[in-house]
């Protein structure tokens, strides 16, 4: 696709191949799956995050990047790995949260699958109800699973629960016939990052996940958090010790660097 917005990048992330059985569709729930529509001989989820914008500049990289993904007319979901608002002294997340949401509704992308990052977490209350989405739950794409772990706490890395955790767990022991993705903000700590050796910055509490990442299998691990652009060659890794889990860093909206773009991914 010839984009308009030169500084723009889409990402496609193809190297995910998943034979997805027909099914009644996805499924979106706080501790089952939901189950949602779809084609199942062409999935396409566009994957963004750390939109956080701290003036209205930081608003237009959004919403360059929806006007541009409307063109194209075959995604069937998008996933939010979370940081939506900047949460700022003197911001009204209320108001954040409702430009977001209504910025999003003009790419024409009916489903959309977020998290809380850091950011978000600093007013829990208003990002669930603006998301109108449980902190942790999971969306099932016939036998792709996708499973959802938001921040619980504002801080540097990832806070999530041992309560949540055990379900994300039980999800993978209890579904060994599926694929899944994990989405959380923060990095996994031991996901081969160069960004890992800042502990207090990773998924707090993460030996938790590798352990488990030893005995069953995650196709693929979504985060953000870092704004590090793509062209570092800093946002994919396969570690062969944790089941061949692809971690990708699915970049940054917002654009921090002079040198960077505002970008996201395509999954196919």
């Amino acid at each position: 696709m010839k984009m308009r917005i030169k500084r723009y990048k889409f990402i496609p992330a193809v190297f995910l191949l998943l034979v997805l059985l027909v099914s009644s569709g996805p499924a979106l729930t706080a501790e089952p799956s939901t189950v949602v529509e779809f084609n199942p001989d062409d999935l396409v989820i566009w994957a963004f995050g750390d939109i956080q914008p701290r003036n209205q500049t930081d608003r237009g990289f959004f919403e360059l990047s929806v006007e541009d993904v409307s063109l194209m007319k075959n995604v069937d979901a998008s996933l939010c790995v979370g940081d939506i608002v900047q949460n700022k002294t003197g911001e009204n997340p209320a108001e954040s949260f409702e430009w977001f949401y209504n910025t999003y509704k003009r790419a024409g992308i009916k489903d959309i699958f977020e998290i809380a990052g850091n950011h978000d977490a600093r007013d829990i209350d208003s990002y669930l109800k603006a998301s109108g989405k449980p902190l942790h739950y999971s969306v099932q794409y016939g036998n792709l699973i996708i499973i959802l772990l938001s921040d619980e706490k504002n801080s540097s890395g990832s806070d999530i629960s041992d309560g949540a955790f055990l379900w994300w767990k039980n999800i993978l022991e209890t579904n060994r016939d599926k694929n899944i993705i994990t989405m959380t903000h923060s990095h996994l700590g031991g996901s081969g990052f160069v960004y890992n050796l800042i502990s207090y910055r990773n998924v707090q509490g993460s030996e938790r996940f590798t352990e488990v990442l030893k005995k069953e299998k995650v196709e693929l691990w979504l985060c953000g958090h870092t704004h590090i652009p793509s062209f570092f060659g800093l946002s994919k890794r396969q570690i062969s010790s944790l089941n061949d889990t692809v971690f990708m860093n699915v970049a940054s909206i917002r654009e921090d660097f002079v040198f960077s773009d505002a970008e996201s991914r395509f999954i196919t």
